[in-house]
Parts: C-alpha cells; structure tokens; sequence
C-alpha cells in the first residue's frame, strides 16, 4: 500500500514560488487501478516522479506499507517517451535496473517470462531502433515487470501510440493487474480511462477523485 499525505511541490518561477503539487493526498492499495486525468502543466508528471521516489516533496509525506518511502524496489516507473538504451539489446535494457538495483538471480530466465508476457519473446535479442513505437512500449513495460514489484506507475503510457498499440498497452496494464499488481497511470486519452477502477483529475497542482 502506497500512501501520499498533504503532498506538496514548490517550484520559483522568477521572484514567484508556486506548487506544482497542492496538497495532494492519494492511497494505492493491492490491485488498484488508478488513472490521473488532467490538461498538461497541471503537475501530474511531478507528482508520479514524488510517488516514485525520484523527486522529494517540499511538504508531506509518503508512507510504504506504513513505513516512510522513497525510491524502493516494489514500485516500478515507467517514464513518458522511449527510455531504452539504444545501443544495448532489449535483454540488456531489461537486465539494467536489476543490476543498478543489486538484485541478484537467474536474468534470462526472468526476461522471458516478460517478454512472453508481452508478446515480444522474438525481440530478446533485437536493438531498441528496430522496433516500433507500439513494441518499444510494451519493452518498457516488460522492463517494469522485471523485480516483480507490487505497484507500477507509467506516465501517458499511451502517448504518441496510434489506436491500435494504445489499446495494446491497456489490455497488458489490465492482464497485469487482474494477475495482482497496482498500476497507477496518467492519460490525456478519456478513451481509456474506462480501464481503471478509480479515476482523479489534476488541475493547477489540487488532485481530487471523480
């Protein structure tokens, strides 16, 4: 269980001090699904680099398990865009967190089961630019997956996707959620947000639940 308290992020703009994040408060427990609507600039991006640890809040508090939390093993982000190291293979670009994180254990074996959940086993030993916009979505997904972890935050993981690849990475977030892990997402698409379980919209740094 992933728990934010009166979370709050500063930022100065010229002489000015604002907050990207306004008090926002949030629980993700075992097997949400959780989708965060809202217009660009209206912290939602902020606040998922706080929730993964990658960013430190100006007020609040975040709480794991009930036990304060920064970045830690059981929560896996995946960031806007194609984050893959181009000039390693898509088994390297797997293994890599598991190597910054010390983690210790049979990689290949792993990298499989993801990709087989995926439906990329083909690419295991393929470079990132030989993939498409759809399939390096769904790498950074089985990426995600690696450590197994409890709770996954992906930022507009849909983004930039035509129809087809986006519903693609929505049924994978579905499969791996009904098989037990929280996903917790940001959309602009309202197309999707019929996939979640409980929906907030961000506006102007306040976060509240529709």
């Amino acid at each position: 269980m992933l728990e934010l308290k009166d979370i709050t992020k500063y930022y100065k703009h010229s002489v000015n001090t604002f907050p990207a994040v306004d008090h926002a408060n949030l629980l993700v427990k075992k097997q949400d699904f959780i989708a965060v609507t809202g217009p660009s600039g209206s912290g939602k991006s902020t606040l998922f680099h706080i929730m993964t640890g990658l960013l430190r809040p100006s007020e609040g508090s975040i709480f794991l398990d009930g036990t304060p939390s920064f970045l830690t093993r059981q929560i896996s982000f995946i960031m806007q865009g194609q984050n893959l190291l181009t000039n390693f293979t898509i088994e390297d670009n797997l293994y890599f967190p598991l190597y910054l994180a010390g983690i210790k254990g049979n990689y290949r074996l792993r990298a499989k089961e993801v990709l087989e959940l995926v439906g990329l086993t083909n690419t295991i030993a393929s470079y990132p630019d030989r993939l498409s916009g759809g399939e390096l979505r769904r790498i950074s997904i089985a990426r995600a997956l690696m450590n197994n972890p409890g709770i996954i935050i992906a930022d507009e993981p849909t983004s930039n996707l035509d129809t087809d690849n986006a519903i693609k990475v929505m049924e994978l977030f579905k499969t791996i959620n009904e098989e037990g892990t929280a996903i917790v997402i940001s959309t602009h698409d309202e197309r999707f947000l019929p996939y979640s379980k409980s929906i907030y919209r961000m506006d102007r740094g306040k976060l509240s639940l529709l």
